[in-house]
């Protein structure tokens, strides 16, 4: 991505931030529900961005296209996927808990930054068995799928109907909420996860 993209990246996620904290709805504002019943404050330690490139960081960078590499040899393209690594804080820590957080459900909503681009659609699941969370240490990293190649497809055809060019940069505010129950049966939220995605024609050769 060049400098100027970088910045605009940058700035663009800080102020989507703030205007989220500010609709109570973003990190850092009362995102997390249930941990009053659950004894345990569910919250996300670290993410990071995998493809079938390999894994990104904190980078990320949404490839549209399929290329052909040098040789005829197809470019690596798939889905992506966001690796995260949950920690339980106990809010009784003279309290020894055996409890076990479960989640059993997640969401994928995307905002675009420009009215024009296209609209996304969201993504709800339910997450694969075995993703928990533990009082007292750190679990994970655990996938969570939330850009998939269908939804890449839908875009492309807009860019060869002709409505957006294939070098356009599309940006979103991607937003991840992750729902889920104690082996009690209360239900918990955790902390939304948001990051700004850069969708476009990128070079994985």
């Amino acid at each position: 991505m060049k400098k100027s993209h970088f910045l605009m990246f940058n700035i663009y996620c800080l102020l989507f931030t703030v205007f989220l904290w500010g609709c109570g709805d973003g990190p850092g504002s009362p995102g997390s529900e249930g941990s009053e019943k659950t004894g345990i404050e569910p919250r996300v330690v670290s993410i990071t961005h995998s493809d079938p490139v390999g894994d990104q960081g904190d980078q990320w960078d949404i490839d549209l296209v399929q290329n052909l590499c040098e040789g005829g040899k197809a470019e690596k393209w798939g889905n992506d996927i966001a690796n995260i690594t949950f920690h339980g804080d106990q809010l009784n820590p003279n309290v020894a808990s055996n409890n076990v957080l479960y989640v059993t459900h997640y969401k994928v909503t995307f905002f675009k930054e420009d009215p024009s681009f296209p609209t996304i659609e969201q993504i709800e699941s339910g997450s694969q068995a075995g993703i928990y969370i533990m009082p007292g240490v750190d679990t994970g990293s655990f996938s969570f799928m939330v850009f998939d190649m269908n939804r890449k497809g839908n875009i492309y055809k807009d860019i060869l109907d002709g409505i957006y060019p294939l070098n356009i940069t599309l940006l979103y505010n991607m937003k991840i909420e992750i729902w889920g129950q104690d082996k009690y049966g209360n239900n918990f939220k955790v902390d939304p996860i948001i990051r700004m995605i850069s969708i476009t024609n990128y070079d994985k050769c």
